[in-house]
């Protein structure tokens, strides 16, 4: 299978971090967070990975080159204009010819074993998600059985407490959703509406818990990310 990791953006909550490094590069314990994905990619056979680029992408592709010294192939795709995930996702469109792959978002720490749960599911696509408090701070899944039926951002009655976190299982056709989907007000593509107009459609969507992932947006959660890096042993 191959993976799609997107690294484009410069991760603002984390400056004056990120004035000199994009948030991929951002280190955890001495390590680079991008550094840990692939390490961990590595252990259930992904060695076929596209990332996408924008912010300071020098810095990541002068770390990364071609993959090599990690033992995988890497290539680059520049996210031009910063117009969503959706866009973001679309860009590697031309790259991806399996018929479902990773996709996470660079600033994802989780659980190594968790890739290996997610490739357990038979489903078209998969949620990774966490049990949360206060559902009402995140985008939460509807779900039906062992299947998601819908994606709520910050609900004020929500229908679970499984909050949605950036590790997936999608399946190839999410390129043709991300083209169909309308701009929000400020003209970016978001990946949620394209996975719920799949959804709709019938797509088949099924979701894995983890009691430990974890997104690092702001220091706060770097801080949480270094203790739990530790943890984990990553």
């Amino acid at each position: 299978m191959q993976a799609v990791i997107l690294a484009a953006g410069r991760g603002t909550r984390l400056q004056p971090l990120t004035d000199t490094m994009p948030k991929a590069m951002v280190l955890i314990n001495g390590k680079p967070q991008l550094e840990i994905l692939i390490e961990q990619l590595k252990t259930v056979g992904v060695n076929d990975i596209t990332i996408v680029v924008h912010y300071m992408k020098e810095k990541i592709i002068s770390h990364f080159g071609d993959g090599s010294r990690f033992n995988v192939k890497i290539r680059y795709v520049e996210q031009k204009e910063m117009k969503g995930t959706a866009d973001a996702v679309l860009c590697t469109e031309p790259y991806v010819k399996d018929k479902k792959f990773f996709l996470i978002y660079c600033d994802s720490l989780f659980e190594t074993n968790l890739l290996e749960r997610l490739l357990k599911h038979k489903s078209d696509g998969v949620f990774t998600c966490r049990e949360v408090k206060d559902p009402s701070r995140f985008g939460i899944l509807m779900i039906e059985g062992n299947k998601v039926v819908k994606f709520v951002e910050k609900p004020e009655h929500p229908p679970s407490h499984l909050a949605s976190f950036s590790v997936f299982i999608m399946p190839r056709k999410i390129f043709g959703a991300c083209r169909k989907i309308k701009p929000g007000p400020r003209g970016e593509y978001w990946l949620t509406d394209a996975i719920q107009l799949l959804i709709d459609g019938g797509t088949v969507f099924e979701y894995e818990i983890s009691k430990h992932i974890l997104d690092i947006g702001t220091h706060e959660q770097l801080a949480e990310a270094q203790d739990l890096a530790r943890e984990l042993g990553l």
